[in-house]
């Protein structure tokens, strides 16, 4: 076993731990970052996708550079050349060169539900994608050609995260802690389907429709999470964006979100899976649902929730990860910086169940100052030592 391989299994054991709110050799650090790494190389979008070796060697710079013991991703997450390949710009490079944007684009009006619900594959197939991705509309032969192309992209997109991942292992010891992941019934139709106003109105105008229809999609959202799979690994987890729960309240997510999203998380709970959860903005109003999940399944990464707060009230239900303000790393001093990661390590550690990270993902060379997250995490890796 070579060095290297050493490091990254010892990495896994740390989070593997960590999550089994078992105490590991020290706290595990975890890199949110994605597109900031490329502004970090002094490279642009375009020269990652003239190849896969190129993109690995762009993003591989930050991690020769900057401590990590895992990263939730590595490389670009979008598979661009199924979106081109289909004729949308559903995502498109930003002016910088640097960082890619989402266009919302809401091919479902609001009195489409029933036929929705009947079949939401076939009606998706068949007449929302023919509304979203322009070139399925082309003649004969050439959709044929737009859909092959699209799923050679899909399948390469596939093989190059597996590949990056193995690249990263080899250059830094370093693992990819996601693999899956899943994306919950309402932010399906939230995300691909009705849009933001849409969604949000027919909450107001269409609840019942609504609600059918997220619990038509559940088992769909099982399988894409899965694979159909009857078992899963623990790790890498299964990763969870939440889009639209920052902008609902208790009783709007009580009744349209969790119970959907909850069926999918015990579903993977059942295989073995653990799940990484994006807790977009506020989640305190939110607690007592997370309160319903197993433990030691689920990772909570806190955006604006205070970590010592949630440690007190969930630490012994889901591990924590988060602690370290963009802001912070950005605008104050190195010393304003190390000391409230101490103040963090030294309350959110104890027992573990702690994964330290920032509180955002990390998309703009501007995001941070790069000298203040070395010293931080070097600092946290140095410290962090349980005894």
């Amino acid at each position: 076993m070579n060095e290297k391989e050493q490091m990254y299994n010892e990495r896994v054991e740390r989070f593997v731990k960590t999550v089994n709110h078992e105490e590991p050799d020290r706290v595990p650090v975890l890199s949110l970052v994605e597109t900031m790494a490329i502004a970090y190389a002094g490279a642009t979008i375009e020269e990652c996708l003239k190849s896969h070796d190129d993109e690995f060697k762009i993003y591989g710079k930050l991690f020769e550079d900057v401590y990590f013991d895992g990263t939730l991703g590595f490389g670009l997450n979008r598979a661009m050349n199924v979106y081109s390949a289909l004729g949308v710009n559903a995502y498109f490079v930003s002016e910088d060169g640097t960082t890619l944007q989402h266009g919302e684009i809401s091919p479902m009006a609001d009195t489409e539900y029933d036929d929705f619900i009947e079949n939401p594959i076939r009606f998706a197939k068949n007449v929302l994608f023919k509304r979203k991705y322009p070139n399925l509309n082309l003649p004969y032969p050439q959709n044929k050609e737009a859909i092959k192309n699209a799923a050679l992209g899909l399948a390469d997109f596939g093989k190059k995260m597996g590949d990056g991942a193995a690249y990263l292992k080899d250059l830094a010891g370093v693992p990819v802690t996601a693999g899956n992941y899943i994306i919950a019934p309402l932010d399906q139709i939230f995300d691909y389907f009705r849009g933001f106003r849409g969604t949000l109105t027919d909450m107001r105008r269409n609840p019942d429709k609504l609600l059918e229809a997220t619990d038509k999609l559940v088992d769909f959202c099982i399988s894409l999470a899965t694979g159909n799979a009857p078992k899963l690994e623990p790790f890498p987890w299964v990763f969870s964006p939440l889009h639209i729960p920052t902008f609902l309240g208790p009783e709007q997510f009580g009744k349209f979100y969790w119970p959907s999203y909850k069926k999918m998380l015990m579903a993977l709970n059942e295989r073995g899976a653990k799940v990484f959860i994006f807790m977009e903005g506020l989640w305190e109003p939110y607690y007592e649902f997370l309160q319903e999940l197993p433990d030691n399944f689920a990772i909570g990464n806190l955006e604006k929730d205070d970590p010592i707060k949630v440690k007190k009230i969930l630490g012994k239900k889901i591990t924590i990860s988060g602690g370290m303000p963009l802001d912070k790393l950005r605008y104050e001093t190195k010393e304003e910086c190390i000391d409230h990661a101490k103040k963090i390590i030294d309350n959110c550690a104890p027992g573990g169940g702690f994964i330290f990270s920032t509180n955002l993902a990390l998309l703009s060379g501007k995001d941070v100052n790069i000298e203040n997250f070395k010293a931080v995490n070097e600092f946290v890796h140095e410290y962090g030592v349980y005894k």
